[in-house]
């Protein structure tokens, strides 16, 4: 049986959220996109620093080149849990997807406005995303 491999992509954007850039993957895996969502904000919470004034945090299964990739390393130890990391194009293919996701469900002003109030949410079965605006 095959596990899920959900990636969790982290973004800089503008308070707009239109304007986005790639920061990091996060280390922690999931086997849902409903429980990546479930801990993007406090993943996000790590983020106050990155220099943007809005962090956005994209669940996603990768794309089955990546997914093999990944299965196929092996962590550094045997029995030992590492966390394996993609490749840095391996993390562009992540970064483009994670900004198109974004793209696609942007809200409109009067939902970007909600951002300083609370983070916006939006999952599907493909994946999920977290706006959170930054307060440090």
């Amino acid at each position: 049986m095959k596990t899920a491999l959900i990636m969790m992509t982290i973004l800089g954007c503008d308070d707009s959220v239109s304007q986005c850039a790639f920061v990091e993957t996060a280390p922690e895996r999931f086997v849902s996109i409903e429980l990546c969502n479930a801990a993007s904000e406090n993943v996000l919470g790590r983020y106050t620093h990155i220099g943007y004034p809005t962090a956005v945090a994209v669940c996603q299964m990768p794309p089955p080149d990546i997914t093999e990739a990944l299965a196929t390393q092996s962590p550094a130890r045997p029995g030992e849990d590492a966390v394996i990391k993609p490749t840095e194009e391996q993390e562009r293919t992540l970064k483009d997807r994670a900004i198109d996701a974004v793209r696609e469900v942007l809200p409109g002003k009067a939902a970007i406005k909600m951002i300083f109030e609370k983070p916006i949410h939006v999952v599907s079965e493909s994946y999920s995303w977290v706006a959170k605006k930054i307060t440090p």
